[in-house]
């Protein structure tokens, strides 16, 4: 089975973080779409939403990443795109339940407050746990539904 490519974003401060997920992403097998920040120069979380999640309109199917100081400006901006779910999540437990609750497919994490073992950890869980049927399909049908840009 072929992995999906995964398209990830970083603003400055979650630059380092990034480039050590790229590199987890790579050995195991995925091919990784680097939408930037390529520096630590100081630059805006929110450019960096909107690139990921505009690229999502081609396929809402895939797993995105966004990586920012707290998350939650990641967070935020790309879930005023249609088609995205974007979660931030800072423990594996939150990232296995909100794919398996919400069918998340953005992973936004707080690199000022995620360590990288626990960061790899919550990603390898988000990319790896399946959404549950059911309620939580229904549940993705009415996120859906409510639009976006």
């Amino acid at each position: 089975m072929t992995k999906p490519v995964i398209p990830i974003a970083s603003d400055h401060r979650g630059f380092p973080l990034k480039v050590q997920l790229i590199g987890w992403l790579e050995q195991h097998g995925y091919e990784v779409r680097d939408l930037g920040t390529h520096s630590a120069e100081r630059c805006d979380a929110l450019d960096y939403a909107r690139t990921l999640a505009t690229e999502f309109g081609s396929n809402p199917t895939q797993f995105g990443v966004l990586i920012c100081g707290s998350g939650q400006a990641m967070a935020m901006a790309a879930n005023r795109y249609k088609n995205i779910r974007a979660a931030l999540c800072g423990s594996v437990e939150m990232a296995r339940t909100t794919r398996e609750h919400n069918d998340a497919n953005v992973l936004a994490l707080g690199a000022d407050f995620t360590p990288p073992d626990l960061a790899l950890e919550i990603l390898e869980t988000f990319l790896t746990t399946t959404s549950l049927s059911g309620r939580y399909a229904e549940r993705r049908e009415a996120l859906t539904a409510l639009g976006g840009l």
